[in-house]
């Protein structure tokens, strides 16, 4: 790779972020604290360079170069050229980098989402659960690097994509359970556990119907939920998950529950019934 020092004027910024395939959803609050830096003189030389791939293509400097534009000066900047295509997957600089952030600068549908299920399927995959130890939530950023994300998108991104297509259209009729929950263990079922879509489809449907349907366990689980959101209190994340399995393996079983309910202290944790098994 080569590393020169650059005076880049506002035309220069233009012309470098004309050659960029793709990035993040650009922050204008970024653009304008970097313009505002830029304008007082305090912009420094910092070893983090403006970086190129090997194609000529503007990998990771996007928010710098739009704040030159925004401050209408030259500002000098460390220029690196010649960075592997996929290089962008590794960096963190300035703003860290979401899995959905990365997914938008390729350019894919419903990039959030998409990140939310490739989590939460993962964290399934090696877990087998949807919440820590503690029975909080997961704290995200502990977990796997954005290279290692990415390349589980890279594996499948049909049905990642897909997944979170019929995620949302659900989410849009009624919120029951967040996307990433919903997403993740959609695609989990439908990829790791076994079943087909024709098997798993029906039944995240008819958890986010407006309506009762010829599901019991969707029903049930939908209902539960609902009073407890009525009810102001909120649901704890181990239970939430649990609830969630028993409602499964009620569907899958063929069963209609009359009420949902787990006692941590008289009852081990309810395991998915998984088709592969």
């Amino acid at each position: 790779m080569n590393y020169v020092t650059e005076n880049i004027t506002p035309a220069k910024a233009a012309e470098y972020l004309r050659t960029s395939d793709g990035n993040r959803p650009i922050s204008k609050v970024y653009v304008q604290s970097y313009a505002d830096t830029m304008k007082a003189g305090k912009w420094l030389l910092n070893g983090v360079p403006i970086i190129f791939d090997n194609e000529g293509h503007l990998l990771d400097g996007h928010h710098r170069l739009q704040a030159v534009l925004a401050a209408g000066i030259p500002v000098r900047f460390d220029v690196c050229r010649g960075a592997s295509t996929d290089a962008f997957t590794t960096y963190d600089c300035g703003r860290h980098r979401a899995i959905g952030q990365l997914l938008a600068m390729q350019g894919v549908k419903n990039y959030n989402l998409v990140g939310a299920i490739i989590v939460a399927n993962d964290r399934i995959v090696k877990k087998g659960r949807l919440y820590e130890n503690n029975g909080s939530s997961i704290s995200w950023s502990k977990r796997n690097s954005n290279t290692e994300r990415y390349e589980l998108y890279r594996r499948d991104p049909e049905g990642f994509e897909e997944t979170a297509s019929f995620i949302k259209g659900l989410i849009q009729r009624a919120r029951i359970l967040t996307g990433s929950w919903a997403g993740g263990l959609c695609y989990y079922l439908t990829h790791t556990g076994g079943y087909t879509k024709e098997e798993v489809y029906p039944f995240f449907d008819a958890l986010f119907s407006l309506e009762t349907t010829n599901i019991p366990a969707a029903n049930l689980l939908r209902k539960t939920l609902l009073d407890v959101a009525v009810s102001g209190k909120k649901l704890k994340s181990e239970i939430l998950w649990i609830y969630l399995v028993k409602s499964w393996n009620s569907y899958i079983l063929g069963n209609a529950p009359k009420i949902l309910r787990y006692t941590p202290d008289r009852e081990e944790k309810t395991k998915l019934i998984l088709k592969n098994d």
